[in-house]
Order: C-alpha cells, then sequence, then structure tokens
C-alpha cells in the first residue's frame, strides 16, 4: 500500500540519532478522545460511564485523573463491574506512568488487570495486559520478545473489531521496525494506524504518530521534513487540550534534535530544557537518559565540556540503576561519554567507553549506533595520530552506512581519505627531511675519512632509491583513489539494478533542469507495479530483479531526452516529463499501454505486468523545483487511490497542497 503521508519511496535510511528516536514506549498508547472509547462504551453500556471518564482522563490530563482515584477506589470496594474495575486499573497505570512516582510500582496494576481478565474471561482485558506487558519489554530494549507479543496484540483486536488497540499495536510494531532500520515496513503500518486514528480525529495519537514519523525523517537527515512532522505533532497536541508530561517530553526532544541540524541554537536550548524538565516527571528511564544525552550534546557544541560529563555521567548513573537488561540504555550514556572524552582530548577513556557501547550495539544489532560508533572511533583514532586504524573505522562506517544514504557516507568516506593520503604525505615528507637532515651531519663529521664518505654516499643513494619508490607509490595510490572516487561518485547517481537514475540525480537535476523545456510546464507521475511482492515471494527475488529491469526498458523507451525517470525505491518509480496541461491524460495513457500491452517474458514464463498511477501536473519548472515535495506527495495520494479502487490504472491529483 503506497505511502501518502510521507512517501514510503524517501527511506533511504541512515544512522539512528539517539537523542531524537521513535517514541518511547513508557506510556501506555492508548487514545484519548471519546472515539477511542467506541468498543469500550459496549462494555459499560455508556459514554457517561464514570469509570470511561476516568480512563480516558487519565490519557488527556493524568494529574487531574489522580485526584478522583480515592473517590473510585471506594466505588470498587463498594463493587463494580469487572469491565469498570479494569478500566479503573488501565487509568491508574497511565496515571503512574505519567507522574513517575518511584514508590509506586506500575507492575502491581498491570497485575491487578490481569487478575481482573482471568476472574472475567474478558478477552479485551487479556489484549491489553498482552499490550502493556509488550510496552514494559520495549522500555527495556527487548525487541524480540515485545515483538511477538504485540503481533498477538494484533490478531486479537483484529478478530474483537477493538480498532484502536488495533492501531496501537501497529504504531509500536513500526516503532520496532524503526529501532532495526527497516524504514518501508514500519511507514506500511504508520500508514494504517494513521487512517485509524484519523477516522476517529483522535488528536492525542496523531499526535504521538505524527512525531514518530519525524523520527523516521531525523534518522535519514531529512531535517525540513522532520521540522513539518514535529511541528504538526505540537499543533495535534495543543488542539487536543492534553496536560502529559510524557509525550510533552518527546516532543521537545525531537524538536530538539531538527533545531541543533537547523542552526536553530536559542530554539534548540529551549527544547533541551524543556526536554530534561518535562523527563523529570515521567516515569520512564528511557526518556529520561535521553534527555540528559541531548543535553549532554547541547553542551558539547557550545564547547562546555564539564557540563557536558556531568550530564553524561548522570545519564549513566541512572541507566546503571534501572536501564535495563541488555544495557541499551547504559550504552547510550557510554556514548555520550565517549564524546566528551574526546572533546576534551582524554583519547583512552574516550575509546573505552566509545567500545564499551559498540559491544553493546552489536550484540543487539542496532545497525544505525554501530554505524555511528565506528565513525567515532575513526575520529578519536585519527586525533590521536594512530591513521591506520582511523582509516579502517572509516573504511567500515562507509561499508555498513551503504544502506543508509550511500551517496553522503561514501563522499565522506572519499574525503577522510584525501585527507589522510595528503597528511601521510606530510608525515612522509617531514620524516625524509629529518633523516637526511641527520645524514648530511653525519657526512659532515666524517668527511676526513674516505670510507666513511663512500659508504655514506652508498646510504645517500639507497635513501634517494627508496625515497623515489615511496614518492612514486604514494603517487600511483593517489591516482588509483582519484579514479575510484570518480567512478564511484558517478555510480552513485545510478541504480545499479536498473541503470535508471536514482533520488541523489533527481536532487541534483530539480536544482540544474532545463527550464526552457518546461516553459509550458510538467508531469509529476509516481508509478508502483501493482502484486510487485507476489512475484519475490513465489518465483524469489531473481525473477522480482527480472520485472524490475524489464520495467525500467519501458519506461525509458517512452520518454524523450528533456525527460527524467528514476527508480525511486523498490518497485516505485518517478517520472518528470515536460508536456502541455491538455496532454497530461495521453502521456499517462501511453505509459500504461507501453507496459500492459505486451506480457513481460522472464525466466519463469511470460506475465501480464500492470502498474497503478498517480500524477498532477505543474505549470513551471519554478512551481517544480519550488514545490516538488508538496507535488511528489499529491502525486503519491492521486496513486493510493488507485490502489484502493482496484489497481490498474491512473489519476490526476487536482492539488499539491500537504495536508
Amino acid at each position: 500500500m503506497p505511502i501518502s503521508f510521507p512517501l514510503k519511496a524517501l527511506i533511504v535510511g541512515l544512522f539512528f540519532i539517539v537523542y531524537g528516536g521513535i517514541v518511547s514506549p513508557a506510556v501506555y498508547a492508548a487514545g484519548s478522545t471519546a472515539s477511542e472509547q467506541c468498543y469500550l462504551f459496549s462494555k459499560v453500556n455508556s459514554k457517561d460511564n464514570v469509570f470511561i471518564k476516568y480512563y480516558s482522563l487519565s490519557l488527556d490530563n493524568p494529574y487531574l485523573a489522580d485526584k478522583q482515584s480515592v473517590y473510585l477506589q471506594q466505588r470498587i470496594e463498594d463493587g463494580v463491574t469487572e469491565n469498570e474495575e479494569a478500566l479503573y486499573w488501565l487509568g491508574r497505570y497511565n496515571i503512574e506512568q505519567a507522574e513517575g512516582r518511584e514508590e509506586v510500582d506500575t507492575e502491581f496494576f498491570i497485575d491487578q488487570l490481569e487478575s481482573v481478565a482471568q476472574r472475567s474471561g474478558e478477552a479485551w482485558m487479556e489484549a491489553e495486559v498482552q499490550f502493556l506487558d509488550a510496552l514494559t519489554l520495549m522500555e527495556h530494549r527487548e525487541y524480540a520478545l515485545a515483538q511477538i507479543k504485540l503481533e498477538s496484540v494484533k490478531l486479537s483486536a483484529e478478530h474483537l473489531g477493538y480498532q484502536l488497540l488495533l492501531a496501537r499495536s501497529l504504531k509500536w510494531l513500526a516503532n520496532i521496525d524503526v529501532e532495526r532500520s527497516n524504514y518501508n515496513e514500519a511507514l506500511d503500518k504508520y500508514q494504517e494506524a494513521y487512517e485509524i486514528f484519523s477516522s476517529r480525529s483522535d488528536n492525542q495519537q496523531l499526535a504521538r504518530l505524527l512525531s514518530n514519523i519525524s523520527s523516521v525523517y531525523i534518522n535519514m537527515e531529512e531535517w525540513k521534513t522532520a521540522s513539518q512532522y514535529s511541528q504538526r505533532a505540537f499543533e495535534r497536541y495543543g488542539r487536543s487540550g492534553i496536560n502529559n508530561a510524557y509525550i510533552e517530553a518527546i516532543l521537545h526532544i525531537n524538536a530538539g534534535v531538527i533545531d541543533k541540524y537547523l542552526g536553530n541554537e536559542l530554539q534548540r536550548k529551549f527544547h533541551v530544557d524543556k526536554a530534561v524538565s518535562l523527563s523529570a516527571k515521567t516515569r520512564s528511564i528511557r526518556i529520561k537518559t535521553i534527555a540528559l544525552v541531548n543535553l549532554s550534546a547541547y553542551y558539547l557544541d557550545k564547547g562546555d565540556e564539564p557540563a557536558a560529563m556531568n550530564a553524561a555521567e548522570k545519564c549513566l548513573a541512572m541507566a546503571r540503576r534501572y536501564g535495563g537488561r541488555n544495557g541499551i540504555n547504559v550504552a547510550n550514556c557510554h556514548e555520550s561519554l565517549s564524546e566528551a572524552f574526546y572533546s576534551s582530548k582524554r583519547i583512552e577513556r574516550a575509546l573505552y567507553y566509545a567500545n564499551l557501547s559498540l559491544s553493546v550495539y552489536e550484540a543487539n544489532q542496532i545497525q544505525h549506533r554501530i554505524i555511528y560508533l565506528y565513525e567515532l572511533l575513526a575520529k578519536i583514532y585519527e586525533s590521536a595520530d594512530d591513521y591506520q586504524k582511523a582509516l579502517y573505522y572509516y573504511k567500515k562506517y562507509s561499508e555498513i552506512g551503504k544502506s543508509y544514504l550511500f551517496d553522503i557516507r561514501r563522499k565522506e568516506l572519499f574525503d577522510i581519505q584525501e585527507r589522510y593520503d595528503t597528511h601521510v604525505k606530510e608525515k612522509e615528507i617531514q620524516l625524509l627531511k629529518a633523516e637526511n637532515a641527520l645524514t648530511n651531519s653525519r657526512l659532515a663529521e666524517k668527511k676526513a675519512s674516505e670510507n666513511m664518505l663512500k659508504l655514506g654516499t652508498a646510504l645517500i643513494i639507497i635513501l634517494l632509491y627508496w625515497l623515489y619508490r615511496r614518492y612514486s607509490m604514494l603517487n600511483k595510490d593517489k591516482q588509483v583513489l582519484e579514479q575510484s572516487n570518480a567512478q564511484l561518485v558517478t555510480q552513485s547517481n545510478r541504480d545499479p539494478l536498473t541503470t535508471l537514475h536514482n533520488r541523489r540525480y533527481l536532487e541534483y537535476w530539480l536544482k540544474t533542469m532545463p527550464a526552457a523545456e518546461y516553459r509550458n510546464g510538467g508531469l509529476v507521475v509516481v508509478i508502483d507495479i501493482d502484486y510487485f511482492k507476489r512475484f519475490n515471494d513465489e518465483y524469489g527475488h531473481s525473477v522480482g530483479d527480472e520485472v524490475l529491469v524489464e520495467m525500467a526498458k519501458r519506461l525509458k523507451s517512452v520518454v524523450r531526452q528533456q525527460d527524467v525517470v528514476v527508480r525511486w525505491g523498490g518497485e516505485e518509480f518517478i517520472m518528470v516529463l515536460a508536456c502541455r496541461e491538455s496532454e497530461s491524460e495521453r502521456v499517462l495513457k501511453r505509459i500504461q499501454q507501453q507496459i500492459t500491452d505486451a506480457d513481460f517474458v522472464l525466466s519463469c514464463g511470460k506475465y501480464s505486468v500492470t502498474v497503478s498511477m498517480g500524477g498532477i501536473f505543474t505549470a513551471s519548472a519554478e512551481q517544480l523545483s519550488r514545490e516538488w515535495v508538496s507535488l511528489l506527495i499529491a502525486a503519491d495520494r492521486a496513486l493510493y487511490q488507485v490502489k484502493a479502487s482496484g489497481r490498474n490504472g491512473y489519476r490526476f491529483s487536482t492539488s499539491s497542497t500537504a495536508t
């Protein structure tokens, strides 16, 4: 299913930034509006039931809800239905998660809910217990076990028709996908959850989900897009009228990271301070440690190393005490300490903490953090003049990061290798100068001795020959590296499977497009191969690759020199064609006929392949460049409508405004 609110095709991956991350799993993720309780209304037979109101209030304003707890506890003791009692324990759980009182054990509330579920046999209660258990596992980064429980919750919610529980389980399954860098899968689940929340105008859940999406773009360093979703999350939060420190802390953490990379330092400081103060009011150790890591990073950027070290040490003390079994929270704090020691040029301590973090990330297969640690270790070794190890880690950083914005990571490696090569040559020259000076001094001292003079001459000849060979080798290595760099830069503009241009090329083209060719307007088309997954599942990925290659050939056959066709990702393609608005429909028909008129001849036989297309017309090259993102989103939304109406067709969008 195509993604309409962030295009799934934008997912190219990048290392995960620990200061932001996905929405932390400490708060129970039930919705806050009355619509959240649609399924539960039938359990208490009234929208005005006091326990339903208490449950909703515990999500919107846990501090106000807490004032009703004593009264409702007395009601429980006097006798209520099991469904009402279950809602009470869910509300208590929500309140304590937001208030973070250490003397209160939230496991007690889960146990009470489980006890009610066992007495009543109510399937919805059992599903909620499993959901809370999964969130506890998420808090301790036990993703494999959490996924098993969430899949079970999802099946139960589908069976019960409990739509909001279904959406919540989808959202958290997507969060696990993000942790594992499976961005396409994550955004598919976010899309499904978004539609459920949106259909019920659930502003609280939409705020959280928009924050999740913002985090995905943070991972990819798409800062402007991340900022847009962060702002929308704040708008939804304000619109819902909720007062929940935990949710607000998450929004400020993401906003602080985005402001760092957009250069908004005053706003960044505001968000960092707000996140720290709000996180202190919550129960989640994970959100507290992330806020402190974020604070440490801010002080490092400002050059205040003592303050950065203090924040990192507070983070470590908290994580060691409460951080969970697999050590990831502790590793995050070790990473901050390593950065602080590196900044203060205490190399041994920096290496010690960096390696501690790396071992935990590797044991838990946290790819994005592993990539970042490789880069950090390379910088530490480079600062210690250990260029061999520095280059080793820069290469690992590049190799493992190929799936995370390959072109950016590779370019960084090129720059590093050039700096390394230059630095080595400078060291060689300094060494040779020193050796020459030493040799000349010795020859001057022993000039009276003919034998020593001959010996010295021989040594000089040997040394000069060695110098000549050394310089020749360095120049040869430099030429090979330059040739390799040029080849890789060229390759980075092409998709290696289909040989079509890729996203990097399109971004460059949008800045340098031939405006005269588009003076009458242009057509942006998003194309998605229908049922492509079946080829991979039934015949193997090699056959799926054959479909993609043949599709690329057919798309290239209908474009002109000034047109652009790009493989955007997976089975999705983008075309930008110069044409008049009156010609748009004829162009789309021609593309569809080129694909569907003849079967695809594959190694497993002949097969009919169809596509779904969404298009939008733009009046000028200036509009195409200026409003590219909104045009692309509008075209993708039109494609989604084709998918929803049965596939194998096309549809035009009449608006380029993203909502």
